[in-house]
C-alpha cells in the first residue's frame, strides 16, 4: 500500500523520519530510503518470480524470470515515489515547503511542512497522488497492449493461458505495473484519515463547515473505523488459513487505526502551540564556556558536572562558537589542557541557533533535524537555550 502525507507541524518530533539512505534531491526534495523498503521489495521480487511469473510464462528460464521480477519490484517503488512527488509539487506550487519523502514498509511518506492554508489547496494536494497512480495505471496498460499486439484482447478472452505466455518481458512488466497502480490509486481514495482520500474528504468537510478541527476530526474518525476494519478483515482471513495475507491486513488495519488517532491528536498539537515562540519553549538557566578556557579545565569543572550537553561559547558575553561532548573527546586526553576550547568548537552557528521569536512550530521543525538542543539568540547573546525535552515539557504542562 502507499501511505499518504504527513505534516511534519501535525506530529511530535520525531527524528524516525531521517533514518535510511539518503537516494537522491528531487526539485530540493531529498528522497530517502527506509530500511524496511529492502523487506518489501524483497517480498515483491519473491511473490512474482516464484509464484506469478512462473504462472504466466511457464517456459520462461529462471533468469529472465527472476531478473523481470526484480524490475518490476524496482519500478513498483518509482510508481511510489511519483505518487508522493506528485503530493509535493502539488504543494510546493502553493509555497509549501516539503524537505524530504522517506519510502518505507507502508509505502511513502511525502514531509509536508505546514498545513495547507485553504480546503481548495488541501484538495489538489490530496488528489494529485492517487491522480499520478492512476494515470500511470493506465498508461502501462495502454503500453502493454500495444507491445501485445492487436490480436491481445481476442486472445486473452479465449484463451487467457495462452495470451498471457504470449508476452513479452516487456509487455508481462506493464501488465502487472498497470493494475498494480490503478489498485493503489483506489486504495488510496478510501475516505479514511490520514490516507489521500481522508484528506479529500477532511477537505470537503472543511469546505463546508469551515472548521478544520471538526473536519478533522470526522475524518479521523472515519480513518479509525477502516484500520479496525481492515484488522477484523485481517483476523477473520488468519483464521480461514490465509495466514500471510492476514497478518499483512492486520498490520495495516493497524497503523491506519493509529496514524488518524495520532494525526487528530497533532492538530490539537498544533492549536496548542500557536502563537507561541521558541522564547516561550526554551531554558533559561544554562551555563557558558569562556573561549580562552583550557579544554580540560571546561571538561573537569562544567561538562561533568552538568547535565547540560551543549554549551555555548562566549567571548565578552557574545556568542561566538557552541561545543559538546563530541568536540572535547575530539582532542586527545593529553593535550586537553594546553587547548582552548575556542580552537575546537563548532562555528556553523546558523544550523545550531534560533532567533527567540521564531514560531514554535518552526522551531519545533528545526530540531527535528538535531540530536542536540539549539541555542536561542538575541543580538548576538544567548538567551536560552532548547531542546525537543524542553519543548515537551512545556506542551504537556500547557495541554488541556
Amino acid at each position: 500500500m502507499n501511505d499518504s502525507r504527513h505534516h511534519a507541524g501535525e506530529r511530535a518530533p520525531n527524528r524516525a523520519i531521517d533514518r535510511g539512505l539518503h537516494l537522491a534531491t528531487i526539485a530540493g526534495i531529498q528522497i530517502r530510503l527506509d530500511s524496511s523498503v529492502l523487506l518489501i521489495f524483497l517480498l515483491v521480487v519473491y511473490l512474482l518470480g516464484a509464484t506469478v511469473f512462473p504462472g504466466w510464462h511457464p517456459d520462461w528460464s529462471g533468469a529472465t524470470r527472476w531478473l523481470t521480477a526484480t524490475a518490476a519490484g524496482l519500478l513498483f517503488f518509482a510508481s511510489l515515489l511519483l505518487h508522493e512527488l506528485a503530493h509535493s509539487l502539488v504543494a510546493i506550487r502553493f509555497g509549501i515547503p516539503v524537505p524530504r519523502i522517506t519510502l518505507f514498509l507502508f509505502g511513502g511518506v511525502a514531509e509536508i511542512s505546514e498545513e495547507p492554508p485553504t480546503p481548495r489547496t488541501e484538495f489538489l494536494i490530496a488528489i494529485a497522488g492517487p491522480a499520478t497512480s492512476l494515470a500511470l495505471g493506465v498508461a502501462f496498460s495502454m503500453l502493454g497492449s500495444l507491445l501485445a499486439g492487436p490480436d491481445f484482447a481476442q486472445l486473452i478472452t479465449e484463451d487467457q493461458e495462452a495470451a498471457l505466455a504470449s508476452l513479452s518481458p516487456v509487455a508481462t512488466l506493464l501488465f502487472w505495473l498497470g493494475p498494480v497502480n490503478i489498485v493503489l490509486g483506489l486504495f488510496n481514495l478510501v475516505p479514511g484519515f490520514p490516507m489521500d482520500g481522508g484528506r479529500v474528504l477532511r477537505a470537503g468537510i472543511w469546505w463546508a463547515t469551515g472548521d478544520l478541527n471538526r473536519a478533522t476530526r470526522i475524518a479521523s474518525d472515519v480513518g479509525r473505523l477502516f484500520g479496525w476494519t481492515l484488522m477484523v478483515l485481517g483476523v477473520m482471513q488468519a483464521l480461514a488459513g490465509l495466514l500471510l495475507q492476514g497478518l499483512w491486513l492486520l498490520l495495516i488495519g493497524w497503523f491506519l487505526a493509529n496514524t488518524a488517532s495520532a494525526s487528530y491528536k497533532q492538530l490539537q498539537l498544533r492549536d496548542l502551540l500557536k502563537a507561541v515562540t521558541a522564547r516561550d519553549l526554551m531554558r533559561r538557566h544554562f551555563e557558558t564556556v569562556d573561549v580562552t578556557s583550557s579544554v580540560a579545565t571546561f571538561l573537569d569543572e562544567q561538562l561533568l558536572q552538568s547535565p547540560q550537553v551543549l554549551w555555548p561559547v562566549t567571548e565578552d558575553g557574545r556568542l561566538v562558537g557552541l561545543v559538546s561532548l563530541a568536540e572535547v573527546r575530539s582532542v586527545p586526553a593529553e593535550q586537553r589542557a594546553g587547548t582552548p576550547v575556542g580552537s575546537v568548537m563548532r562555528t556553523d552557528l546558523g544550523d545550531m541557533t534560533l532567533a527567540p521569536d521564531l514560531d514554535a512550530h518552526r522551531a519545533l521543525l528545526a530540531l527535528n533535524t538535531h540530536s542536540l538542543p539549539m541555542a536561542v539568540v538575541e543580538g548576538g547573546r544567548v538567551v536560552g537555550l532548547l531542546s525537543e525535552q524542553d519543548a515537551m515539557k512545556w506542551m504537556l504542562v500547557h495541554q488541556r
